[in-house]
């Protein structure tokens, strides 16, 4: 099972970038399935850890167990790989949690950044109400911490003045999602 984890501060284009490889994946006959990390946790009240103990015992957070049953029926119809985005502020844990819904994965993490002034101006476009401050300065904090932790093992992609469409083309290339022989539907 290949997984593509699509990482970066909040308005990099994570979104973007998943759903332009789903459309070059679908467009070369290329079986997936996408999943963006935040519609898994949007819960409110969020569960305590007696709720989620109930539904999987040791269960610390309701990401993994959606994960879990989201994954368990796209393998059921034949998938073997799958697009997630994220932040993922925490990788070492996010990766923990990923393995524990999906244990026969193996992640590629893709980082992508920018220049604040794009963060900034890609969140403006995106962001109205009172949020949209806040998320801009939480954005940059993100991306400042991520420019400073270690990118061993981990694909970094600069998005500054590159098209979607070229971006998810280095990517599928790089990790032979193109290049696939047996494409099954």
């Amino acid at each position: 099972m290949q997984l593509l984890l699509i990482t970066g501060p909040a308005g990099v284009g994570k979104s973007t970038l998943s759903w332009e490889m789903s459309a070059q994946l679908a467009a070369a006959h290329v079986a997936h399935a996408v999943v963006e990390s935040d519609e898994l946790d949007r819960v409110f009240p969020r569960p305590d850890a007696d709720a989620l103990g109930r539904l999987q015992p040791g269960a610390t957070d309701v990401s993994s167990i959606n994960l879990a049953a989201i994954w368990s029926t796209y393998q059921a119809l034949g998938h073997t790989r799958l697009i997630m985005s994220g932040v993922m502020m925490h990788l070492n844990f996010d990766k923990r949690w990923i393995l524990s819904a999906i244990p026969e994965a193996r992640i590629t993490v893709v980082r992508l950044s920018a220049a604040e002034p794009t963060l900034l101006a890609r969140l403006a476009q995106r962001e109205t109400g009172s949020g949209a401050d806040e998320q801009a300065q939480r954005s940059l904090r993100q991306a400042r911490r991520m420019a400073g932790e270690e990118a061993e093992g981990i694909i970094m992609l600069p998005t500054d003045g590159k098209r979607p469409a070229e971006l998810a083309g280095f990517i599928l290339r790089k990790t032979g999602w193109l290049d696939i022989v047996d494409q099954q539907e």
